[in-house]
Order: structure tokens, then C-alpha cells, then sequence
């Protein structure tokens, strides 16, 4: 009897440790390292019971890179929004800006639907808003305004909820803007 409880032992053993090495193997190089979202997903036990760490890491990727359901991922708006910055000097300070905003949005968008505070929702709405911003070369203070919305929604300091289609930007100011 032991000696099964052993072999089950070791063979866990194992396979934990292949798993992580092959993971860290693949991780793309253009994502944020992966430890800093491995040390996320630690941190949360509530997640940890619904969803592997795998599953998590897979939905950070999808985040970054897209997926078939939703293509354009973090990786690129970033790089687009960045690239319609008129003042050079801006250019550090607001890619700082989008890599810090993307870590915290992909570390709890990532979660299990049940746990997460960020939905797919949120991230459509910011992206939108982000997006509106560059057409109006309002980058930066749209892009301060999100990391507000995603640090005060993590900090228990606004409602979900409040987070709505015009939060940013209102149906008629796009109007106006198409006339």
C-alpha cells in the first residue's frame, strides 16, 4: 500500500514539473514575462479552485495575441495606439502606460468567469474608448482615465456596472464627430 502511495506521489511529482517547463517553453516573447501572471494566479485562491493555471495562461495569451473570436489582441492595439502619438516625447511615458494597463487588465480578465472583476465587456468598452482617443489625439488622457477605471474597479472602489458604453464617449459625440 505504501509503495502505491509513493508511486502516485512521484508520478504527480512529475508531471507538475514537466508541465511548467513546457509552458515556459512556449511562452511568446512578446507577452509580459510569465512569471508575473503565474505570481497573479498564486495569489488568487478562489480562481485556483475553478480554473488550472494552464487554462489561465492561455487566456493571457488570448488577450495579448487574439484569437479566432476576437483577433485584434492587446499586442496590437497597443502598438497602434502608440504609433499615433504626434510628441515623441509622450511615446515612453504612454507605452509605459499601455504595458502596465495591460498586465492588470490580462491578469484578471484571464480569470474564470466567476471570479474575474474584469470582464470581456470592460475590455471592449476601454478598447473602444482607446481607440476613439486616437482619432481625437486624446491618448493620454483617455488612457489615465482607464487605468483609473481598472484600479479603482480592482480596489473594490467603483461598481462594475458603472463602467458603461459612454462612459468615455457618448453616442451623440460620435455623431458630431461623423458630421
Amino acid at each position: 500500500m505504501t509503495l502505491r502511495v509513493l508511486i502516485f506521489l512521484a508520478i504527480s511529482w512529475l508531471g507538475g514539473c514537466a508541465a511548467e517547463p513546457l509552458r515556459q517553453s512556449a511562452w511568446p516573447e512578446t507577452l509580459p514575462a510569465q512569471a508575473e501572471f503565474t505570481e497573479h494566479y498564486r495569489q488568487d485562491r478562489r480562481n485556483a479552485e475553478r480554473q488550472s493555471l494552464e487554462q489561465y495562461l492561455t487566456w493571457v495569451e488570448r488577450f495579448y495575441q487574439g484569437w479566432e473570436l476576437y483577433p485584434t489582441g492587446w499586442n496590437r492595439i497597443s502598438r497602434d495606439l502608440a504609433a499615433k502619438i504626434a510628441d515623441p516625447a509622450a511615446k515612453p511615458e504612454i507605452a509605459g502606460k499601455l504595458r502596465r494597463l495591460g498586465i492588470a487588465i490580462a491578469a484578471e480578465w484571464a480569470k474564470d468567469n466567476a471570479v474575474r472583476r474584469i470582464t470581456t465587456r470592460h475590455v471592449g468598452i476601454w478598447g473602444n474608448a482607446l481607440q476613439k482617443s486616437a482619432e481625437r489625439a486624446e491618448i493620454a488622457a483617455i488612457l489615465d482615465r482607464v487605468l483609473d477605471d481598472v484600479d479603482n474597479l480592482l480596489n473594490n472602489r467603483i461598481a462594475a456596472d458603472i463602467i458603461t458604453e459612454n462612459r468615455f464617449y457618448t453616442e451623440e459625440d460620435v455623431l458630431n464627430q461623423i458630421n
